[in-house]
């Protein structure tokens, strides 16, 4: 079955805040990513498992998720289209104060006529390149999204896993074996596999890749190719890459890294394969 997919980023007029606009009717794997992000739903539905469990957005819901917050999302009933607002942490200190840089969003799909009349204020002054009145709109956005919001650390995952958490930060580009994290949790492998994924929402591979993908995304927006890119995170090649950053952001690393718009036709709508 052929699934039309588009997305398109709006050309930045704030450092630390991107904005895109997708639609289509693929599943995205499990993954994270290093900012907040805020959007709504346009059309269609969209099934998503998160840290608040799985949840289900439908048009017109707000939908949230964290920083280094594990999910995933997959169409319901066909294509879908959102468009989304992801802001750095450090940005987010700089507009709404220090202490929100460190609490997590509350809420993964909600329905929240103020928010979404916040959201809208904030997606028009980026598409317009207002920045004055984008920073007014996001800080609005931003305070009241976080004020009920819970502090980071709430469902912190055991010692064990944090070691093994530790140890793929340190070296993204050579992600460990399902020996050495057996090692490193003081557990059998299979064991050591079942705690970890329990605890993160991923395997120690998966959460490796996502993380060498997140460190992919920033060195492409500050001007490395994608061959660079490739070669310093431990690729297999430029092609590896594409691949996987595909799978994780919906366009290819090469048109990330130019910004505009991605159109594609391809067979089976699923990207988790």
């Amino acid at each position: 079955m052929l699934s039309d997919h588009r997305v398109e980023l709006a050309q930045p007029c704030l450092v630390g805040v991107e904005a895109v606009a997708i639609s289509s009717a693929r599943s995205f794997p499990r993954h994270a990513h290093d900012q907040f992000g805020l959007g709504i739903m346009r059309t269609g539905g969209h099934l998503s498992w998160s840290a608040c469990g799985q949840v289900e957005a439908g048009r017109g819901d707000v939908i949230a998720v964290s920083p280094d917050e594990i999910h995933d999302g997959a169409p319901i009933g066909g294509a879908r289209t959102w468009e989304m607002i992801f802001v750095e942490p450090a940005t987010v200190a700089s507009m709404v104060g220090k202490s929100a840089a460190n609490r997590e969003l509350g809420f993964a799909a909600r329905r929240a006529p103020l928010l979404q009349a916040n959201l809208e204020h904030a997606l028009r002054a980026l598409q317009d390149r207002d920045s004055a009145a984008a920073e007014e709109a996001l800080t609005a956005l931003l305070s009241d999204a976080l004020m009920q919001s819970r502090r980071a650390g709430g469902r912190s995952p055991s010692r064990a896993t944090v070691l093994v958490m530790d140890r793929i930060r340190d070296q993204p580009e050579a992600p460990p074996s399902l020996d050495e994290v057996a090692g490193l949790m003081g557990m059998h492998r299979t064991g050591a596999l079942r705690r970890f994924r329990k605890e993160v929402g991923a395997t120690p591979h998966d959460y490796a890749m996502q993380r060498r993908l997140r460190l992919a995304r920033r060195a492409l927006s500050e001007g490395s190719t994608p061959a660079d890119v490739a070669a310093d995170l431990g690729f297999a090649d430029q092609s590896h890459l594409t691949r996987a950053f595909a799978r994780q952001f919906g366009l290819p690393p090469g048109r990330y890294r130019s910004g505009g718009h991605y159109r594609s036709r391809l067979e089976d709508s699923s990207w988790g394969k």
